[in-house]
């Protein structure tokens, strides 16, 4: 079984190290936002703690776990195509288990997006940003965990399209409140009693307080609270994953 993830965590690596402009564009987004938004909104955005002062430091550590959100739910679409080019039948019918088709998917869709968010780290104190090498460090096995959990929640959506457009427009409605309610840009000292608790049911919120305490000590939650909430949530939506994947029908 180890050698059959082995086997198809390498052929999803080889294409994502083989297709550069993929990874390049995929470095585009983060530094837009840190750019517009942390260069825009810096003068004007108060901030607590540990973070006070520095707004583009502040945005780093979220839109690290950003970069890990889009790239690992995306990564799911490979589901839909290999459905629609037959390569998913040949492996439905191979005799191996569907687990180890889930945990190669899971472990290929991680590690592409933990690479991107490691660039993104090492390349954002070109624009000024601030913060923890070693902590940076650190948190990256934490974002490959949340890569996990985020593959996994797009693997459950894939088993059900069978049409890109299909899994682009719900993958959007999905992606779009989990990144805004997370905490990513914004402190979340001082919202309102409602949007707080939107906020704190998000797992990647916790994900996002755990990276930007590791980098520049700023932070909500205990970071093994943090660590806890990204390993529930790896198996809770690893097992959805597993039970969707063995009920997909080609």
């Amino acid at each position: 079984m180890l050698e059959v993830i082995y086997a198809l965590w390498r052929r999803d690596m080889v294409k994502f190290l083989r297709d550069r402009r993929s990874l390049v564009t995929s470095l585009v987004r983060p530094f837009l936002w840190l750019l517009a938004f942390g260069f825009g909104l810096r003068a004007s955005v108060r901030l607590p703690g540990a973070a006070s002062g520095d707004f583009v430091s502040f945005l780093v550590p979220g839109l690290a776990a950003m970069t890990v959100l889009f790239s690992s739910m995306f990564a799911a679409i490979s589901i839909v195509w290999e459905r629609e080019f037959g390569f998913l039948k040949e492996l439905l019918v191979a005799p191996i288990p569907r687990g180890a088709i889930v945990a190669a998917k899971l472990a290929a869709g991680s590690a592409t997006a933990t690479v991107e968010a490691a660039l993104m780290l090492a390349l954002s104190p070109l624009v000024g940003a601030r913060f923890s090498a070693a902590g940076a460090l650190a948190s990256l096995p934490l974002l490959a965990l949340f890569g996990m959990s985020v593959n996994a929640l797009g693997i459950v959506v894939a088993a059900r399209m069978k049409s890109f457009e299909g899994f682009g427009s719900v993958v959007n409605f999905v992606i779009q409140p989990i990144f805004f309610l997370s905490g990513a840009l914004y402190p979340i000292d001082g919202l309102p009693r409602a949007l707080r608790a939107v906020v704190l049911i998000n797992p990647m919120s916790y994900v996002v307080d755990a990276v930007r305490g590791l980098c520049i000590g700023s932070h909500h939650f205990p970071i093994a609270l943090d660590v806890a909430v990204a390993l529930a949530a790896a198996l809770a939506f690893g097992a959805l994953a597993r039970r969707a994947f063995n009920k997909m029908e080609v």
